[in-house]
């Protein structure tokens, strides 16, 4: 035979409850993995300490009451994870909603909103740098395709080039969806011949092409950031909006909160009767719990 206690995980899980001094050693009411057993122990104790139970009925409805309220803080967590899950999914529902009343083709999705605004400000911030930048000052690909897109888009509704260029001193064609993908050592030189590349393409001057980016540059930037701004407070009004849980959830939180409120005062006014009775004190047996009907 064994000794020093039960092997299985079964008998372990019994004779762990045949030390509680109080209680009807009934399993511990925690949830595996949101719960613990150690803060239902501790909160079990406390309850039993400040009821001071004697004799078996007594511990079986201070038990009751540690029960009753521990379920009845879990009733709180419940309420509060609803409103936070709530407010986690406030960006996707917002972004389902922009879904249903603009084009699909738009970046709808507050994050997309974001990054776009993002995306502006550099641009413009590599237009308006650009004119003051030493000849050779390095510049990455994803740099220069910036650029190059921004000039070249002030001509391709006009004249329909190719977002094509050919450079002097580069081999090949360089195709501007693509650049990254080119082995070129790009420079602030570079890129003001590839400027004027599609300058030339289109009969225009370079300059001009580039003055023109910077300010579409900058226009873009209103926009883009007039668009965070809306999205920004359509996310908080939407927040506002569900600092309680949705009205069938709520409903379902207050039944279960009073109907275990009501069983809680009940326990709690059974002890004390018994008590009052132990105590030699009137404890008669019909009483009234005025704690409301279910409706």
């Amino acid at each position: 035979m064994a000794k020093g206690g039960p092997a299985t995980e079964s008998g372990k899980e019994v004779v762990r409850w045949n030390a509680t001094q109080h209680g009807i050693r009934s399993p511990a009411p925690v949830v595996p993995g949101l719960e613990k057993v150690e803060d239902w122990e501790e909160h079990r104790s406390g309850v039993l300490e400040s009821l001071s139970p004697e004799g078996h009925l007594e511990n079986v409805l201070a038990e009751r009451v540690a029960l009753l309220s521990w379920r009845l803080h879990r009733v709180t967590r419940y309420e509060r994870e609803t409103i936070a899950l709530s407010q986690e999914r406030v960006e996707e529902d917002l972004a389902r909603r922009r879904r249903l009343g603009f084009d699909v083709s738009v970046d709808n999705h507050p994050e997309d909103v974001r990054r776009a605004y993002e995306s502006a400000r550099n641009t413009q911030r590599l237009l308006k740098r650009l004119p003051t930048l030493p000849d050779d000052k390095r510049l990455s690909a994803e740099d220069a395709k910036t650029i190059l897109w921004a000039v070249w888009w002030q001509v391709n509704e006009e004249v329909e080039l190719e977002a094509k260029i050919n450079i002097p001193g580069v081999s090949g064609t360089l195709h501007l969806e693509s650049l990254e993908q080119y082995d070129v050592s790009w420079s602030v030189l570079l890129v003001r011949e590839g400027i004027s590349a599609i300058a030339f393409s289109a009969g225009g001057g370079g300059e001009k092409l580039l003055e023109a980016a910077t300010e579409q540059a900058r226009r873009e930037v209103r926009r883009a950031k007039s668009k965070v701004e809306e999205v920004e407070r359509d996310l908080k009004n939407m927040g506002r909006e569900r600092l309680l849980p949705d009205e069938k959830t709520l409903e379902k939180i207050a039944r279960y909160e009073a109907h275990l409120s009501r069983q809680l005062y009940q326990a709690m006014h059974e002890l004390e009767a018994l008590q009052a009775k132990r105590d030699g004190e009137a404890a008669p047996l019909a009483r009234l719990d005025l704690q409301g009907l279910e409706s």
